[in-house]
């Protein structure tokens, strides 16, 4: 670089500073139009079952009753994600005529309702309108 002349150490210069300056500029640019994602939490659903496995565990089969409709995607999530925490335990949806049941309702009075009329007990509950019952009529 020493061997070069005056006018050619500054035009290199401003080459070099263009260049920097043109990186920078389109580094924005595609940063507006490109933002960076926010991380998003996973929402497993299945985690308001955890628990059941140890209450359930000498049983094959148990009920699952939900107030949703069970071909919107949600409640389907619900169920299947129950079913995948619930291993080996065989969840019948919708199904009532099982000696333990999972009723799984939004609306928690409605849900209490359910259980009264089928003669069911509540065994446990979480503050997610999740109650396992069981109907002490019914035994294996």
């Amino acid at each position: 670089m020493n061997n070069l002349s005056l006018s050619a150490k500054i035009f290199w210069g401003v080459l070099a500073l263009l260049t920097a300056v043109n990186i920078i500029q389109t580094t924005a640019n595609l940063a507006s139009i490109y933002p960076r994602r926010k991380p998003v939490a996973l929402n497993f659903a299945g985690q308001k079952f955890d628990g059941l496995q140890k209450l359930l565990k000498n049983e094959k089969y148990i009920g699952y009753y939900t107030d949703q409709n069970i071909d919107d995607a949600h409640p389907m999530m619900e169920l299947l994600q129950a079913q995948y925490t619930l291993i080996p335990l065989i969840l019948d949806p919708n199904d009532i005529e099982h000696r333990y049941i999972i009723v799984n309702c939004v609306n928690i009075p409605a849900a209490i309702e359910k259980f009264k009329a089928l003669g069911a007990r509540p065994i446990t509950k979480n503050n997610t309108g999740l109650f396992l019952v069981e109907r002490p009529t019914l035994r294996p």
